[in-house]
């Protein structure tokens, strides 16, 4: 016999009816799934395939103030990305009022840069061409990634207002963000290129990729968000753990020093002993110092 059947042989549960009061605490969310945000080509220029992203967002939107919005970047060697990973840990950001896009970008299988960064802006782009649909402030955009995904996080930041990456759709609306949130992205190539091969979670040749063999030289230089650092540059908060062997910490050093050189507003945190990826970066500790950091410069 199974314990339930046991329970209700024994006849030790007594059914209840009640009437409840529950006091409404916490605003519902809600997940739209698979929005098209561009379309580009794809199989060899011969066909074409839409773009998405996915927006956590207040389930009553009419009548709600404007949320202020984190735009995340996955990772993933810049050959893979998949926007839907983090959603679970993404929505502690929503809980604390912010509307949230995870946004897919094209990867090393399909283009080189520039086509990344130039996919996330035309996200950004369509983001606040329908903010007032999806009850977005546009004046409060924050770029968010991890590892690759912090590359496109920095590169998005540093080159705010530069055209020669801005392609596509909503061209009239601005790529711009108001903040940079960067976990453990590779932001000078130079210094990735000196460390190469230091783990095999990311080859050399995935940079290589990236870079692209024809243009590797010059973007080198031309993809690494250290770059375009100046004064325009937005308030920036850089995460990194000291004991990553797939990108050096190096990277993190130096683009603080570029920040701050140029008086950019930076918070800088290395956690001791850990590595890329770690699960220490998305514990309560530092999410709240996220938080505290995208309040502060609100």
């Amino acid at each position: 016999m199974s314990l339930s059947g046991s329970i209700i042989g024994s006849n030790k549960m007594n059914s209840e009816e009640k009437t409840l009061e529950v006091t409404m605490k916490q605003e519902v969310l809600s997940l739209i799934s698979g929005i098209s945000y561009a379309v580009v080509p794809s199989w060899y220029d011969a066909s074409l395939k839409d773009l998405k992203l996915d927006l956590i967002v207040p389930k009553h939107r009419n009548g709600h103030k404007p949320c202020p919005v984190i735009i995340w970047l996955c990772g993933g060697a810049y050959m893979v990305c998949d926007r839907t990973v983090w959603l679970p840990e993404l929505i502690r950001f929503a809980r604390e009022g912010y509307a949230v896009a995870s946004v897919e970008y094209r990867c090393t299988n399909e283009v080189t840069f520039p086509q990344p960064l130039i996919d996330v802006k035309a996200a950004i782009r369509f983001l606040r061409a329908h903010a007032q649909e999806f009850c977005l402030d546009p004046d409060r955009f924050y770029v968010m990634g991890e590892s690759a995904g912090g590359t496109m996080a920095t590169l998005v930041g540093t080159t705010g207002g530069m055209k020669d990456f801005e392609q596509g759709s909503y061209l009239e609306y601005d790529s711009r963000v108001q903040g940079i949130v960067d976990f453990y992205g590779p932001t000078d190539f130079k210094i990735t290129e000196r460390t190469a091969a230091a783990s095999d979670d990311i080859p050399d040749w995935c940079m290589k990729a990236f870079l692209g063999t024809s243009t590797y030289s010059e973007n080198l230089v031309r993809a690494s968000a250290i770059s375009y650092v100046s004064e325009q540059t937005p308030p920036c908060l850089i995460l990194h753990g000291l004991a990553d062997q797939v990108v050096d910490p190096a990277h993190s050093k130096a683009f603080f020093k570029a920040l701050k050189s140029h008086n950019v507003y930076t918070e800088c945190y290395f956690l001791e002993d850990a590595i890329h990826g770690d699960d220490r970066f998305y514990q309560d500790e530092m999410i709240e110092r996220i938080l505290t950091f995208l309040r502060k410069i609100a």
